[in-house]
Order: structure tokens, then C-alpha cells, then sequence
């Protein structure tokens, strides 16, 4: 079976859920054009979010993107953390099934 496939970036953004809007802003700045985002619990450098309480949540954002386009994402990121905001990114190489949506 001949499977045609391309590797990505696929970006990983754990933020605290007050910044979402912002965010979202960056992303679409960058030439992001969708990502997937979730509710996320957990416990780390920032004590643990359980999402019981305002401001007590984060998002998971998962965005599949062309390496120009993951630096240039990273490099908006890394602006929200010399503000002192609290984020988590992880950037790994992804084999997409799909390649003709990086075209």
C-alpha cells in the first residue's frame, strides 16, 4: 500500500485558561490557520490545576505547522514568557497523514 505522508511541527501550548483569547491572537498571527484545544488538570511548577476555581484552569492548544511557521510560534511564545506568564511548549516532529493541507 503506498501511503503518502509529510512531517511537520506539532506545537503543544499549556497555558493557564485566561490567556486563551490572546493566544488564539498569536496564533493567527503567526499564519496559524487551526488548532485543536482542550481542558486540561494537572499539578507542576504552578501548583495544581484542578479547574475548581476561576483562573484555576488550563488548555492544551495543538497546532500542526511548517518548521518556519513553528519558529515563528515559538518566538511569539517565548514573548508571553519573558511577561512572567506561565507556559508549557513542546515542539516535536509529526509524520501527517494529510500532507496536502501543508501543500
Amino acid at each position: 500500500m503506498d501511503i503518502s505522508t509529510c512531517t511537520e511541527k506539532m506545537v503543544q501550548i499549556i497555558a493557564n485558561s485566561t490567556l486563551e483569547k490572546s493566544l488564539k491572537k498569536t496564533l493567527k498571527e503567526v499564519g496559524v490557520s487551526g488548532y485543536t484545544l482542550f481542558d486540561v488538570r494537572g499539578d507542576g511548577d504552578s501548583g495544581d490545576q484542578s479547574g475548581h476555581l476561576e483562573g484555576d484552569s488550563n488548555i492544551l492548544m495543538m497546532v500542526v505547522v511548517p518548521l518556519k511557521t513553528s519558529q515563528n510560534l515559538m518566538e511569539a511564545l517565548n514573548g508571553y514568557l519573558k511577561k512572567g506568564h506561565h507556559l508549557m511548549v513542546f515542539s516535536v516532529d509529526a509524520e501527517v497523514l494529510t500532507p496536502s493541507k501543508f501543500g
